[in-house]
């Protein structure tokens, strides 16, 4: 059997990036010894993050070869459905005469949405449209309609759907009726850039971004949800309650998903921009010597219920201070502190920087960590058994 697993994302997108890294190699080790598996991407920059972790790669021109005039009207079209529907059909052709017997989405997709012959398995990272449907980048603009229909039309016809935990299992058979039995809880895990292999010296890094060790690090994109605001309102009340001298530091690292501008303003207003330092996007090689400076890893987000942060600061040796109402993942192995009050997020980040309550939640991290691998090698196994499944049942026709 043939296997096309599709990564349609850039790196930029962050996190869900290197949860579909995760899930290439993933399915290369559990299974690429009994069948062919093939990593397509419809991004060439792609390639070479897939190709340094030693999956075969090939890159997939969709659109083929089109005048300047033709591509400007398909990138319009590709906002509405007939263009999602034509970009479909011919990523949907090119494996198929690849000789792919499944496509395996390893982000969310509206693509499959639109396959008529060949069969697929599917992610669902988050329902958070429905969860927290308050934020404008999973409502505004037709958004909680277009992911609504996507889940609908997409998860019932997979022949398994890959979600990040049980929580989110459950909602989806509520929200959507899909059949539980296709469905695999599937835990994330750290990025296997983070590997010092992968990774440059922490001196040279922190050099590079003018940092020195013990500050607080968020790495998240700036969308709205990620909830930048809370930490930025939580250093005055920490400020007050450190000594005077101290070295109030908060680093956030990511892309600008649209409200960047907004986070520096607010930084202003609270009087606190000499206290933050904005990194950007930055390559992820570097990603290990971030971890590894920091005081600990502060992660105020909304969305979930899983995140990668958490297992990628427990993987480094550092502290978690985490939204209380995402606990599930956590355990015990984070101070916990409510999402809309910044006061407790300045309470944990004072009480973190105790090195008892420190070294006491490292080694809570590294046990929760190996909890959650023996869950993953649990969930691998029923992922395997669902393909050869589906590989037996594949040989019934041509």
């Amino acid at each position: 059997m043939k296997i096309g697993i599709l990564l349609e994302n850039p790196i930029q997108v962050g996190g869900g990036f290197n949860q579909a890294i995760n899930a290439i190699v993933q399915l290369q080790r559990i299974i690429g010894k009994q069948h062919e598996v093939v990593a397509f991407t419809t991004i060439k920059a792609n390639l070479q993050h897939i190709k340094r972790l030693g999956v075969p790669a090939e890159y997939l021109p969709a659109v083929g070869k089109l005048s300047r005039i033709a591509l400007a009207v398909l990138r319009r079209l590709i906002r509405k459905e007939i263009g999602k529907a034509w970009m479909a059909h011919k990523i949907e052709n090119a494996l198929l005469k690849a000789g792919m017997d499944l496509g395996y989405f390893v982000t969310h997709s509206s693509t499959p949405n639109y396959f008529r012959k060949l069969n697929y398995v599917t992610t669902v990272l988050d329902l958070c449209h429905r969860d927290d449907l308050e934020f404008p980048e999973v409502s505004a603009d037709g958004r909680f309609e277009e992911r609504e229909w996507h889940f609908s039309t997409c998860l019932p016809r997979a022949v398994a759907v890959l979600v990040a935990s049980h929580q989110l299992l459950k909602r989806i058979v509520v929200r959507y009726g899909v059949d539980e039995e296709r469905m695999i809880a599937m835990p994330f895990e750290p990025s296997p850039f983070l590997s010092e292999a992968h990774s440059i010296d922490r001196t040279a890094v922190l050099a590079k971004y003018g940092l020195r060790d013990g500050y607080y690090f968020y790495p998240a994109q700036f969308w709205p949800h990620k909830n930048h605001i809370r930490i930025l309102e939580a250093i005055p009340s920490l400020k007050q309650k450190t000594a005077v001298n101290s070295d109030i530091r908060v680093v956030f690292s990511g892309g600008n998903s649209g409200n960047l501008a907004w986070i520096k303003q607010q930084a202003q207003r609270l009087g606190v921009s000499d206290n933050v330092t904005f990194l950007g996007f930055v390559p992820v090689d570097h990603m290990r010597a971030l971890y590894e400076g920091a005081l600990a890893v502060v992660m105020s987000t909304y969305f979930g219920p899983t995140n990668l942060p958490p297992l990628e600061a427990w993987a480094v040796g550092r502290p978690l201070i985490y939204s209380a109402h995402l606990n599930e993942q956590i355990g015990d192995a984070a101070l916990f502190a409510d999402a809309d009050d910044a006061e407790e997020w300045a309470d944990a980040m004072l009480r973190i920087r105790d090195p008892a309550v420190a070294v006491d939640l490292i080694e809570k991290g590294r046990k929760q960590l190996k909890a959650i691998d023996t869950e993953r090698l649990e969930a691998e196994t029923l992922f395997v058994h669902r393909l050869e499944q589906f590989a037996q049942r594949r040989k019934c026709w041509e």
